[in-house]
């Protein structure tokens, strides 16, 4: 055992300088210790007694600085001499002066010769060698001590002298081992110290000497312990010395010598295994600097090195262990350690020369050298190298064990350095690489882990070299952890899977397997799968031309875990070679190989993509890649009877993959909450690895093309295999072969033949065999190179590529051949060409005899060679070829392809990797993302495939999370590559996780929970009682729906859609992983993907999961907007309903007989959809068997999985979609809301053509159509989806828009069977749309809006009803955002909806209390007339049509009653702004008379549509209505209209507004104007029977009456002067027309005298329409006097109803007044002589024209105005009887 101060010594303690006195006591002490041993052993106690040597007080009597004179001038230089020799050589010099100064000692009588005395002497030293010897160490002592004590600097003393003492104890066999172990303590501690420096060049000697003496060490075995004490000392020195600083300048042979004395240790099983251990250690401590030279050393500086003088050093077996002296170290019988096996020797260090205990014979002189290389490197190698061959039964696997271990520090330590050396390369590309694959193929555990580490290390250093090993690495491996084949279990019929199966316990949790589990397509459209007819010619460069194998094997496209079969078929598909394949392994071999497979595959990111570059592009070889990547990925998958340990290390291997090659397509690793997800805390993102570069010298479009030759050849090769003429064709048709059976096509084929290792070898043999294939015989054969082999080596290479065919005569012409063929290389021993034949025969016979079981005697070599006595050309071959030639056929079997399996298959294959000189290694480090996208479209579908399947047999979040990790990486790789084939079906894999994706109707039936007193009841909608039926009917407006909003969230929407959903915890996953995969990368989703996910939110929404914050609308117009459930919606309408009729029945009553219709409405409100919605009904009971608290749980479990998902970015798509945005929208556009689809011969097919949109009258309670579509609230959903992508960002509106407006222009214009509130988000939607994108100045994008919102102008009265508030605060929002710029993009659409606007029938009364509509719809003609005023818009163009709708916002007196009566005088208020406004319109007007050329309007379809009002009224052409004139008309006309309405303020402020106007015209033209198109027609229309019979009109009647002679009697002498011809404005419609059968027809029928005077038309007018206020006065006041016979005698009892008799009376005021302002006005006109004077008055045509009309009505007027003429009878007519019966006929 160790002592405390041997084990207190540390190996690496730095030196550090001590002083003279400490240095000199440090020696004394080591002296002094060393010397007391000593004195304990009985040999050296008697010497010590004897001769006093033993003293430790001497040293004091040296003067300083001198020396004995003992030490002569001869020993010195020869001492000095000899250090320049070995270390061997000068320990024997310095012994021998040992001797001398012994000798001095001994004697006496010669100290005086020095000064020439005669010597006194008188006797010799009888001392034996073994005292001597014994004597001479202790002495060597002493003369140390008087040396140190003598010297003045003890640091200048020669390092030798102070080491040589203690290393004469170190060689000397007959110490013990504590002394021996003293000597190595003290070394040990001179080094730590410093005392020995061996940084100095000096020191070298001394380093050399230390090495040998300690390697060398003999001692006397004691017992066990102690024995093992020294060895773990010497241990300790040999560390200390290499690990020193002087340890770089060892030389070969001492490196040797250490390594062998460590090595020698470790192997030996007699020792302890601490004390192994210890060895081991220190090997690997001193194996890794050794090895570590070959860094600081390179190829071509390695020429010293490798010389052809340098040491010998070879690793021998013959060598006895450190500190063995014969058997004195032998442990004791008794050793536990002792093995009871034999043991083999240990490999020794030998340096030419036999070793023994004498050091004076150990070591013959050689030559000096400076410093160790690669002599020593390379035989230490080999004899490691050699350790761990499993074929040499001398080595134990312990030996082998620690070969392993000791190689892996090596290479780690310099692994790269090491390939850079030929002869280092050489063992490691042989015999390294030849026993490491053979370790792999057996079943020793202990071994297989260091051989697959080192195997690892040699193909990352190796790579260039190693295609070959490493092809044959993968074959073996991947054979051997292939499925257990299935054993069927005694006496039951499941099977079982040999080997150990993972253990199920009773807690582990069995989630349920999904549905579906959808089958992933192919790659992207151009990648050939099992393309049958290609002929070769198909394009090239392509990456969907990698592979013409199926995208999906079967193995992966079942749905069982793959079975041994099917991965062997996969293997064989894959052109791998059979014989590589290992046999399959079980329980810890198997596991290692599986992770020796997996370090692999994850230690390199390249190497996938140098498998598909090395073998996949190279026809000899297999597909590697390919194989690998279906092989992976099917046993990837956590199947249920698989093992998972398993399954997770090919997930592992295959997510490595994805992931990097992710990462190296820059797509950014998961963060926030899907890195929560996924288990990601942090990211570190590793860089890729520069160490290797790149040395592909093909780039991707070269290799394309390789692999298409390939596949071409693969193909052809099946085509062979299956029929050989088959094969032939395909290649000429790929024009691979020529078309003629030319000897070039000949060739051509024996190269397809011996190129394409996929050939069926006996189909070939069979088809060389045959005569007609003689020429390509010789072709195939022509192919080989047989020089400088022997017959028997070039017969194995040709028969190791096909088969012999089974007759006689087919393999005579084979060998025939053959014989010809090698004989042409002139081979030395074979004279002849029937010689080489029937040798070649001779051989295949002896192969039969030497290896058949059938054979039971064997032949002899003398049998065989007596067979062939003198056919080599009457000769006998050579006796030494004869037998070179035996031994090999009995030593190796030849073997046939169709054999090459097991061991004889790995040893036929391992010999074609040692002789093929295929192409070195291409590496694509570096480069490899050049690679990546070719690759992932070939292979994505089984990545794909492989991940669907672990997200449905996945038992553990941990697999799910990987699972999900590796979805991630490939979609990202895939939207970076443009791969959206793979995108897509990733997303439909997730959907169809999901249960969300393609669900029948069925599953979203649905009734509402609702919580009342702690219990779940059923909610009735439809009833006013219920909690939403209160919310519905109680509010209004935005307090409506925020209250409705409140009801859907205490209650809970069931459908059976939502309760899978809520209980499927896989489905859940998927949701969140859909949305998230879609938010990151929603730029490569396609078609399909898109489907796919809005499928999915189409049932999410309408199974009511989405949380009410994602559902609720940011809607300008309305506030509070949400998308509501079906219920709150049926809520709602109810609720409606119910209010109509109510107010029907305290309003109108029973109006039109509709009392019926109204229950009619309610119960058809939904039409035909209560059947299709299923809508609960009044006492329906719960659907599901369950408590409602459970069915609730399930709900809240899904709508949890919706909150955490990232749904809610599908409405911030724009931000990252990019291009992909308009597919995106087209898709989304397709689920917008839609009409149901029309019934062929329904009604409403049959009433499309004949309804009228705009005069269909729709009473208020009528029901909906049963032609209307259900209400969708996902289609909603989506399409308020799209709106809020324009409002968050109108930039984005000129790629929104073209994509949504074709669904949005059928929507508008299937308005009529849209469902209610769809037509109404559309509406409002677009209005919003349109004014976000005014705001930037679109104005084609909003003109194209405005004119999709026009098909509205065609729906029917109830449809435009619905939208008709949310059309007026939408125009209205647009017109706050810029007017100017909504009237140049569509005006006409605007006046249009305007106009329709103010035509729907009840507007204001159907919405009481939003009065708010019509003053938004108000304040936009404000605003436009304002523009029209400031000159911003040309009036013109915009005056008439701004007119017109003004005018049709005139309201009637029904409507203008409601809103009067209905909010404050709201119908008052409207009624003013719009006299305003025209009073405006007709100032505006008058303004523009300086601008007398009329313009023409700009062109518009939709203004062509309907003329304006002043158009129509005017009979001119549409442009005359812009002149200044007729504009003014336009307006007054209009104006003048609100004088006939039944509000009297409203009457009473238009007549002031019209007589204003009126009053301040100047000019013929405007005054006539005024009365023919303005004061006429509104006096026309108030002589209507209806208004002259209301008395509440009396004010206005006696108004106009007065302002029409006011107007008159001011302008009459303008109108007199006036030209004739100039009033062409006074056309007007008839009046008799307007008067009815009850009025006389005054001239009506006599044409207007428009080419006279103004004057005179406007005052026979004039005449005309106070003549019938005139006579109806007289008609009244008759029928109100008791007295008149009419009145007795027509009504009889009725005269006496004074109620009728009030009636009446304002017509006789009316009458009165009439007749007043008539002689009023004949007096003016006289007055102004206008009728001319009392002489003329005869001759005037307008004299006897005014009273020819007033003769009818009144004649005596003209007494009573003109009673002069009563005293003229000529004056007062020309025939009196005539005026007396024109008065009684009148009456």
């Amino acid at each position: 055992m160790l002592s405390s101060d041997a084990s207190a010594e540390p190996r690496s303690t730095p030196f550090v300088p001590l002083s003279a006195e400490s240095w000199r006591l440090l020696v004394e002490a080591e002296i002094d210790t060393l010397v007391r041993e000593l004195r304990k052993n009985a040999l050296w106690a008697e010497a010590v007694e004897r001769d006093g040597l033993g003293a430790l007080w001497v040293g004091g009597s040296r003067w300083p600085g001198t020396q004995d004179v003992g030490q002569d001038a001869e020993a010195t230089e020869a001492i000095a001499q000899a250090d320049s020799n070995s270390p061997g050589h000068r320990a024997l010099t310095q012994i021998d002066r040992y001797r001398r100064e012994f000798a001095s000692r001994r004697t006496l009588g010669r100290a005086g010769e020095c000064i020439g005395l005669a010597s006194f002497a008188d006797r010799n030293d009888d001392s034996d060698g073994d005292e001597m010897g014994r004597v001479m160490i202790l002495e060597s002592f002493l003369l140390l001590r008087e040396a140190i004590n003598g010297v003045s600097d003890p640091h200048l003393m020669d390092l030798q002298a102070i080491i040589d003492p203690f290393l004469l104890v170190i060689r000397d066999a007959e110490t013990t081992g504590p002394i021996t172990r003293c000597a190595l303590v003290s070394i040990q501690r001179f080094i730590s110290h410093g005392i020995v420096d061996l940084s100095r060049i000096e020191a070298v000697p001394a380093l050399l000497e230390m090495t040998q003496a300690v390697t060398h060490c003999r001692f006397e075995a004691t017992d066990a312990a102690s024995d093992e004490a020294v060895l773990m000392q010497i241990l300790n020195v040999l560390g200390a010395l290499v690990l020193s600083p002087g340890g770089s300048r060892l030389n070969d042979v001492s490196v040797c010598e250490i390594m062998e004395t460590v090595l020698s240790m470790s192997c030996q099983m007699r020792l302890s295994e601490m004390l192994r251990k210890a060895a081991e250690s220190t090997l690997f401590t001193l194996v890794t600097f050794v090895f570590g030279k070959l860094n600081d050393m390179h190829e071509g500086g390695s020429a010293l090195l490798e010389r052809d003088d340098a040491p010998a050093v070879a690793i021998s077996t013959d060598k006895q262990q450190p500190g063995q002296s014969g058997s004195s170290t032998e442990p004791k019988q008794g050793d536990d350690n002792t093995e009871h096996s034999p043991q083999p020797a240990a490999p020794v260090v030998s340096l030419g020369a036999p070793q023994s205990v004498e050091p004076a014979a150990s070591v013959a002189p050689p030559e000096p050298q400076q410093c160790f290389g690669l002599p020593a490197i390379r035989e230490l190698y080999r004899v490691l190298v050699a350790l761990t061959n499993p074929q040499d039964l001398q080595y134990t696997d312990t030996m082998r064990l620690l070969a392993l271990n000791t190689l892996q520090a090596a290479f780690q330590k310099a692994c790269y350095a090491m390939a850079a050396f030929a002869a280092l390369r050489e063992l490691t590309l042989g015999d390294l690489s030849h026993s490491l694959l053979l370790i792999l193929q057996r079943d020793q555990s202990s071994l297989i882990s260091p051989a697959l580490r080192v195997l690892y290390l040699l193909f990352a250093s190796h790579r260039r070299d190693t295609k070959g090993h490493l092809e044959l690495f993968l074959c073996q491996t991947l054979g051997r952890v292939m499925a257990l084949p299935e054993l069927a279990r005694p006496g039951s019929r499941s099977p079982l899977r040999r080997g150990p199966a993972t253990p199920t316990t009773g807690a582990q949790r069995v989630l349920p397997k999904p549905r579906v589990v959808p089958e992933i397509s192919g790659p992207d459209s151009g990648l050939r799968i099992n393309d049958k007819t290609d002929t070769g010619s198909s394009r090239r460069g392509s990456a969907a031309s990698m592979h013409d194998d199926a995208a999906i094997p079967a193995l992966l496209a079942a749905d069982t875990a793959p079975t041994y079969e099917q991965e062997v078929e996969l293997y064989d598909s894959a052109s791998l070679k059979k014989g590589m394949r290992g046999r399959l392994a079980t329980q810890e071999t198997r596991r290692q190989l599986l992770e020796g497979l997996h370090h692999l595959l994850i230690g390199d990111e390249a190497l996938l993509t140098d498998l598909w570059v090395n073998y996949d592009c190279d026809v000899q070889r297999g597909n590697m890649f390919d194989f690998l990547v279906s092989f992976v990925a099917a046993r990837a998958v956590p199947w249920p009877d698989a093992r998972n340990d398993e399954s997770e290390a090919y997930l592992d291997i295959m997510l490595h993959h994805l992931i990097r090659m992710a990462v190296r397509a820059g797509a950014a690793p998961p963060t926030g909450q899907w890195a929560r997800l996924l288990g990601v805390s942090h990211v570190v993102t590793r860089s890729d690895s520069t160490d290797a570069p790149a040395t592909t010298p093909l780039t991707m479009a070269q290799l394309l093309d390789r692999k298409q030759h390939k596949d071409t050849m693969m193909r052809a090769a099946r085509l062979f295999n299956e029929k050989p003429k088959d094969g032939i064709a395909y290649l000429q048709r790929a024009n691979v072969l020529s078309r003629d059976n030319s000897t070039e096509m000949a060739q051509q084929l024996a190269s397809f033949l011996r190129e394409t290792p996929t050939i069926n070898k006996r189909l070939l043999g069979e088809y060389l065999s045959k005569p007609s294939n003689l020429e390509v015989l010789q072709a195939y054969l022509g192919l080989f190179d047989f020089s400088g082999r022997r017959l028997d080596e070039a017969m194995r290479s040709l028969l190791g590529t096909f088969r012999l065919p089974g007759e006689s005569q087919q393999i005579e012409r084979i060998m025939e051949t053959f014989s010809a063929v090698y004989f042409a290389s002139d081979p030395p021993d074979i004279a002849s060409k029937d010689a080489a034949f029937i040798l070649a025969y001779a051989i295949i016979m002896l192969n039969t005899d030497q290896h058949s079981p059938q054979v039971k005697g064997r032949m002899k070599f003398e049998d065989f060679a007596r067979n062939l006595r003198g056919v080599n050309d009457g000769h006998d071959f050579r006796a030494g070829f004869l037998t070179d030639v035996y031994n090999a056929i009995r030593d190796h079997e030849l073997v046939f392809p169709a054999e090459h399996e097991g061991a004889a298959g790995f040893e036929y294959a391992w010999h074609a990797v040692a002789a093929d000189n295929a192409s070195p290694w291409m590496s694509t480090s570096g480069q490899t993302g050049e690679f990546d996208r070719g690759l992932l479209a070939a292979t994505w579908p089984r990545f794909l495939q492989s991940l669907a399947r672990t997200l449905a047999h996945f038992s553990s979040d941990h697999t799910l999370r990987l699972a999900l990790s590796g979805l991630h990486a490939l979609v990202a790789s895939a939207a970076h590559f443009g791969l959206s084939a793979c995108v897509n079906e990733a997303l439909l894999l997730l959907a169809s996780m999901t249960g969300l994706h393609s669900v029948s109707s069925d599953m979203l039936i649905s009734q509402v929970l609702v919580k009342s007193y702690n219990r779940y009841s059923v909610l009735d909608a439809e009833s006013p009682t219920s909690s939403l039926g209160v919310a519905a009917e109680g509010f209004a407006g935005s307090e409506q729906r925020l209250k409705l909003q409140e009801q859907e969230d205490v209650s809970v929407q069931v459908t059976q859609a939502a309760l899978q959903f809520g209980q499927d915890y896989r489905g859940q996953v998927a949701f969140v992983a859909l949305f998230e995969l879609a938010a990151q990368f929603s730029s490569a989703i396609g078609r399909q993907g898109w489907d796919a996910l809005l499928d999915v939110v189409h049932v999410a929404v309408d199974a009511d999961l989405l949380p009410r914050q994602l559902r609720t609308i940011e809607d300008p117009i309305f506030e509070h907007m949400w998308v509501p459930r079906t219920s709150t919606l049926l809520a709602m309408d109810a609720a409606q309903l119910r209010i109509r009729a109510r107010r029907l029945g305290a309003g109108e009553g029973q109006r039109d007989g509709q009392q019926g219709g109204l229950l009619s409405a309610i119960s058809s409100f939904w039409g035909s959809s209560a059947e299709s919605q299923t809508s609960p009904t009044r006492r329906q009971e719960l659907r599901w068997r369950a408590a409602p608290e459970q069915l609730v749980g399930l709900i809240s479990r899904g709508q949890m999985a919706v909150r955490a998902s990232a749904i809610g970015s599908l409405s911030s798509l724009g931000d990252d979609i990019g291009s992909a945005l308009p597919l995106f929208l087209t898709v989304l556009a397709e689920r917008f809301p839609q009409p149901p689809p029309s019934q062929p011969g329904s009604p409403a097919d049959a009433a499309d053509d004949a309804r009228s949109p705009v005069t269909k009258p729709a009473s208020i309670d009528s029901a909906v159509d049963a032609t209307q579509a259900h209400y969708v609230p996902s289609s909603v959903y989506l399409f308020e989806l799209a709106v809020q992508l324009v409002l968050a960002e109108p930039t984005r509106a000129s790629t929104v828009w073209p994509a949504i407006e074709p669904a949005v222009q059928r929507m508008l214009e299937s308005a009529d069977t849209l469902h209610h509130f769809a037509l109404e988000r559309c509406v409002s939607g677009l209005l919003n749309m349109a004014a976000r994108v005014l705001e930037t100045d679109q104005l084609e994008l909003v003109e194209r809006m405005l004119r999709c919102l026009g098909l509205l102008r065609d729906s029917d009265e109830r449809t435009f009803h619905g939208v008709a508030p949310t059309l007026a605060e939408g125009i209205g929002r647009l017109a706050d955002t810029d007017l100017q710029a909504l009237l140049a993009a569509n005006w006409a659409i605007v006046r249009l909806l305007l106009k329709r606007l103010a035509h729907v029938p009840d507007f204001a009364e159907a919405h009481v209390g939003t009065s708010n509509c019509m003053r938004r719809i108000l304040h936009v003609l404000v605003e436009v007339v304002v523009l029209l005023k400031c000159g911003a818009i040309d009036v013109p163009t915009y005056f008439a049509d701004v007119l017109d709708t003004l005018a049709a916002f005139v309201p009637n007196d029904r409507v203008l009653s409601a809103l009067a009566t209905s909010s404050h005088m709201a119908g008052s208020e409207i009624a003013s702004k719009l006299i305003a406004l025209l009073y405006d319109m007709q100032e505006l007007a008058r303004l523009q008379s300086g601008d007398s050329a009329p313009h023409s309007p700009p062109h518009s379809p939709h203004a062509q549509t309907e003329p304006s009002i002043a158009s129509v009224a005017s009979g001119l052409p549409r442009h005359s209505k812009t002149t200044p004139m007729m504009m003014w008309i336009g307006a007054m006309s209009a104006l003048s209209g609100f004088v006939c309405l039944g509000n009297r303020e409203v009457r009473q402020l238009a007549c002031s507004q019209v007589q204003k106007a009126i009053s301040g015209l100047a000019g013929v033209s405007w005054v006539s104007g005024a009365f023919g198109r303005v004061l006429f027609p509104l006096m026309d229309t108030l002589l209507r029977a209806d208004l002259l019979a209301d008395s509440s009109m009396e004010d206005t009647h006696a108004r106009c009456i007065s302002m029409l002679t006011m107007v008159f009697l001011h302008n009459a002498g303008a109108l007199h002067a006036a030209p004739a011809g100039t009033g062409s404005y006074l056309g007007s419609p008839s009046l008799g027309s307007r008067l009815g059968p009850t009025y006389p027809q005054l001239d009506s029928d006599k044409p207007e005298p428009a080419s006279d005077s103004p004057l005179s038309y406007i005052w026979l007018r004039l005449i005309a329409i106070l003549s019938v206020y005139i006579h109806t006065g007289k008609l009244a006041s008759s029928r109100l006097d008791p007295q008149s016979p009419d009145a007795v005698g027509k009504h009889g009892a009725s005269l006496g109803n004074k109620q009728a008799a009030e009636r009446r009376r304002h017509l006789s005021v009316l009458g009165e007044m009439a007749e007043e302002s008539l002689k009023n006005c004949l007096l003016v006109l006289d007055s102004m002589e206008i009728f001319g004077d009392s002489t003329e008055r005869q001759d005037s045509v307008l004299w006897r024209g005014t009273w020819e009309q007033l003769d009818k009505i009144s004649p005596q007027l003209k007494q009573q105005v003109f009673p002069q003429l009563a005293d003229n009878p000529t004056e007062g007519a020309d025939n009196p009887t005539e005026a007396t019966d024109n008065s009684t006929e009148a009456t």
